[in-house]
């Protein structure tokens, strides 16, 4: 099958496509033995198809691999400067737990939702979905040729499948931009001796360290990845916009939830927040 990568010569009218005209990817990811491979394939307006693959050069089972293609695809389309798109894969369990209908309770999994929300909530414009295998053959095709191919150093000039030599959650340690930052506490007590911890041991046994991002653990077993102030707000105020005046009864604090985000006291704003909307007080 003929792949074409994605380059920066796609024309220049790409970030003034019409909100009618979008884009389409399909992902796809697998495990073969003990490494995997990613599949994109972007679809344009005019239906014109453009290829891409990815060989994983490190551990991860099929559904670490589905969530790479993912991010990969986000991240391709970020840096191009798509227009909107419509996201289509044929993983359940990625596809719901992006839209909160899934819990996280697997550890390896929350980095990569917090990752995928991220790009999305980044980019706007964009809707995930699930469809069948049978309408994702072209991206199904392109990992699994990616998750086979054997690696060659000898071939390095000619093969049309990047590398990838590390998740694409990995990060070195955890680091918060403000000095006041309430996770920086958590944090610290989490790496300390146990006889050397300030908070409670009750408290921290909320919380679990993962790939250098905190996240709290809820009664229910569910990983919920902590923010600071600025993107509490952010997200805050952006869930409301896209909830506001919406009559399915869903409190406020309970969307958050199901995004998988966690700060103190956020259930109390989020009820100050729909208090003081007239569009959320108003009857059905």
């Amino acid at each position: 099958m003929d792949m074409t990568e994605i380059s920066d010569e796609i024309p220049g009218e790409v970030a003034e496509v019409q909100e009618e005209e979008r884009w389409k990817i399909f992902f796809d990811g697998s495990s073969y033995g003990s490494y995997g491979g990613a599949g994109i394939v972007f679809e344009t307006p005019k239906k014109e198809l453009l290829s891409f693959a990815f060989k994983l050069d490190f551990e991860c089972s099929n559904n670490v691999a589905e969530y790479e293609s993912l991010i990969l695809g986000l991240r391709m389309a970020e840096e191009l400067n798509l227009g909107a798109i419509d996201v289509k894969g044929d993983s359940k369990l990625v596809t719901n737990q992006i839209s909160g209908d899934f819990q996280v309770k697997e550890a390896h999994f929350a980095p990569y939702r917090a990752e995928a929300q991220e790009l999305i909530a980044r980019r706007g414009s964009t809707i995930i979905e699930h469809t069948g295998r049978s309408t994702n053959k072209h991206a199904d095709a392109l990992d699994t040729l990616a998750s086979k191919l054997q690696l060659n150093e000898a071939d390095e000039g000619t093969r049309v499948v990047k590398i990838r030599a590390l998740p694409s959650t990995w990060k070195e340690d955890a680091s918060f931009e403000l000095k006041d930052d309430w996770r920086t506490t958590y944090v610290e007590d989490l790496t300390r001796e146990a006889e050397d911890q300030l908070l409670p041991v009750k408290v921290l046994k909320q919380f679990v360290v993962i790939r250098g991002e905190l996240y709290f653990r809820t009664s229910g077993g569910a990983l919920s990845r902590c923010v600071g102030k600025p993107e509490a707000q952010e997200i805050l105020n952006r869930v409301h916009e896209e909830s506001c005046g919406q009559t399915g009864g869903i409190l406020l604090y309970r969307r958050l939830q199901r995004m998988g985000v966690y700060w103190p006291n956020m259930a109390v704003q989020a009820a100050v927040v729909q208090d003081k909307c007239d569009d959320c007080q108003a009857p059905p």
